[in-house]
């Protein structure tokens, strides 16, 4: 049986072999689309200055389903469709991955979004969540940056800010605690 393999192997390779031209200039035009498509990706995705991780795992995402979607059409065209359709059947297992995984990259997106609207939630204000209080530092579209009193800086995902019950302390600015630096200043001695 192994034999009758290596065989129709050979026997077929005259067809791959017939198509080599035509493969490598696939290939070559391929990675030139590819780059270029990539390229207006990047700069599509930087119109929105989401922050430079989104940006990363956007980009990658998009470099792997272009490439396997490349591969598939590349084994066509030497005539091996059973493995271009294995093949692009791994976008589907991707897809159905991003899909499981993604589940609390939405919620802590769609959070994000409403804490963000949320006029007793900004930047500045002392908030107690859960069992950390400080004043919020920073607010992006996954988490919240908390800084207590003690300066530990807590990273909530804000998924978990909105599901729980959080307080507002204070709305002021300056919430934080009071933290008073000297710097000695030298006097001019007269000449």
């Amino acid at each position: 049986m192994l034999d009758a393999g290596w065989t129709k192997l050979i026997n077929d390779s005259h067809v791959v072999f017939a198509k080599l031209p035509e493969f490598i200039v696939a290939l070559l035009f391929g990675y030139l689309i590819i780059y270029l498509f990539l390229h207006l990706v990047r700069l599509l995705i930087g119109l929105f200055n989401l922050p430079s991780a989104l940006v990363s795992i956007i980009y990658s995402l998009a470099s792997v389903i272009i490439w396997i979607l490349f591969s598939a059409y590349l084994l066509r065209t030497i005539g091996l469709s059973s493995l271009a359709i294995t093949l692009s059947g791994s976008l589907l297992v991707l897809g159905l991955a991003l899909a499981n995984g993604s589940g609390i990259l939405v919620s802590d997106v769609i959070s994000g979004l409403f804490l963000a609207k949320d006029p007793d939630f900004e930047i500045g204000y002392r908030i107690k969540a859960g069992d950390t209080e400080g004043v919020i530092e920073s607010i992006d579209i996954r988490k919240v940056r908390i800084r207590q009193d003690d300066g530990t800086l807590t990273v909530v995902p804000n998924s978990m800010i909105d599901k729980d019950r959080w307080q507002i302390i204070a709305k002021t600015k300056d919430a934080g605690p009071k933290i008073k630096i000297a710097f000695p200043v030298r006097k001019k001695k007269e000449l």
